[in-house]
C-alpha cells in the first residue's frame, strides 16, 4: 500500500512504506497488483480510544457486536440507561434525507477481535464530488496508533451513505484512497518524550484529512466546500455519527464558534492551520471524525449555503466542548482530489 498521507483526527505520520518523497503523492491503493504493500497484517486490531500523553484523542468509533440475538444487527448498547443529551434535546439529531446531511453517511473499518470477530471501527464522510469521499486522514491511517503501519485495509472499507439504524440509501466500497501528504509521524514517535510526540501529533494534525475514491456517484448530489477561507467565517455546524449519542446510530448536529488555535492560544506551541469549533455538546466526540463542519447549514441549497470548511480531527480531555481540525488549503486540498479522482495515480 503506498501512502499519500496526511490528517488524521490527531495527526497521523507517514513513515517507512508510504512515505511521501518530494512532494509526491502516493496512496493506498487497492488492486495495485504485487507492488503495493498490504496496509493491514493478521492479527492486527484497532484499540477502541487511542489517546495522546496530553488526553488529545482520535474521534473515531468502535462497535462491536452484541452478545446476544436481541441486538441482530450487532450495534453498541447504550453505555447506561439514562436519557443521552441529544434525547433531551432534538434539534441536535439531523436529518439524512435534507440537505447538507443527504451527502453525508458512516465510513466503515472492520476492526475484528477474537471475541468480537465482526467489530468495525466507524468515522463519518460526506461526497464532495460525484465519487469521491472526504473525511479525516486517521480514519485511513491511525497513526498515533501505528506511525508507520499497519494501517486500515482499504480493500474491506465501505460507505454507507445516510446511514441512521443500521442502514442507508446506498453502501459503497472503496476503490482507493489517500491522506494529505503531510498526515505524518516520524518513524520513532513511539519512543519519544511525551512532549515531542504532542508537538509531532499537532504538526501533522494540521494535515489530518484524507479522500476516498468509490464504485459509483452519490444519488444525492454532493457537498459544497471551500479552501483558504481564514476571515471569513466565524461559526459552523459540525457534523458526525458519535458513538456516545444513541449509539452513534443517527448522525447528530451541534452548532459552535470557530477559530484558529493560535488566534485564541489552545496549545503551549504555536500550530497555525489547527481549527478549533467550540459548543457546548460534549458528547459528539468518537465515531465523528471526518464529518463535516458546515456553515450556512439548513436544509435549502444554494452556492452559499452549506459550505464545508473542515473536518473533525481530534479533541482534547483538557478543553471539553473544543475539537480540532485541519485547515483545509487549496495548495494541498487540490492536488490530492486530483490524485483521488484520477485512480489514485
Amino acid at each position: 500500500m503506498r501512502i499519500f498521507h496526511v490528517a488524521i483526527a490527531g495527526v497521523a505520520a507517514i513513515a517507512g512504506a508510504g512515505a511521501i518523497a518530494g512532494g509526491t503523492i502516493r496512496a493506498d491503493v487497492i488492486g495495485a497488483g504485487t507492488a503495493a504493500i498490504n496496509p493491514v497484517l493478521a492479527g492486527w486490531k484497532l484499540p477502541q480510544n487511542v489517546a495522546a500523553p496530553n488526553g488529545i484523542r482520535i474521534k473515531s468509533g468502535l462497535h462491536e457486536p452484541a452478545a446476544d440475538s436481541g441486538n441482530p444487527l450487532g450495534l453498541p448498547r447504550p453505555l447506561e440507561n439514562a436519557v443521552r443529551l441529544a434525547q433531551l434535546n432534538p434539534v441536535n439529531t439531523g436529518n439524512p434525507s435534507v440537505a447538507p446531511l443527504k451527502w453525508v453517511g458512516m465510513l466503515k473499518n472492520p476492526a475484528p477481535t477474537q471475541k468480537a470477530p465482526n467489530a468495525y471501527d466507524f468515522c463519518t464522510a460526506q461526497f464532495i464530488k460525484p465519487n469521491v469521499v472526504l473525511t479525516a486522514g486517521h480514519c485511513l491511517k491511525d497513526l498515533t496508533a501505528n506511525p508507520t503501519g499497519p494501517w486500515f485495509d482499504l480493500s474491506k472499507q465501505t460507505f454507507t451513505l445516510q446511514f441512521q439504524n443500521g442502514e442507508g440509501s446506498q453502501t459503497f466500497k472503496t476503490l482507493c484512497g489517500a491522506t494529505n501528504p503531510l498526515w505524518t509521524l516520524p518513524a520513532n514517535y513511539n519512543s519519544m518524550p511525551a512532549d515531542q510526540q504532542n508537538i509531532a501529533f499537532l504538526t501533522a494534525a494540521q494535515h489530518d484529512y484524507a479522500m476516498i475514491l468509490v464504485d459509483g456517484t452519490s444519488p444525492t448530489g454532493v457537498m459544497p466546500y471551500q479552501l483558504d477561507w481564514k476571515g471569513k467565517w466565524v461559526a459552523a455546524t459540525r457534523i458526525g455519527y458519535a458513538v456516545d449519542i444513541l449509539n452513534g446510530q443517527i448522525i447528530q448536529e451541534s452548532h459552535g464558534i470557530v477559530f484558529f488555535s493560535d488566534a485564541i492560544p489552545m496549545f503551549p506551541q504555536s500550530f497555525p492551520n489547527i481549527v478549533v469549533h467550540w459548543q457546548s455538546l460534549t458528547d459528539l466526540t468518537n465515531g465523528t471524525s471526518g464529518g463535516g463542519w458546515i456553515t450556512n447549514f439548513g436544509p435549502t441549497e444554494a452556492a452559499t449555503d452549506n459550505v464545508l470548511i473542515a473536518v473533525t480531527s481530534f479533541n482534547s480531555a483538557s478543553l471539553p466542548g473544543a475539537e480540532m481540525a485541519a485547515y483545509l488549503t487549496a495548495a494541498e486540498f487540490n492536488p490530492l482530489l486530483t490524485f483521488v479522482s484520477n485512480g489514485c495515480k
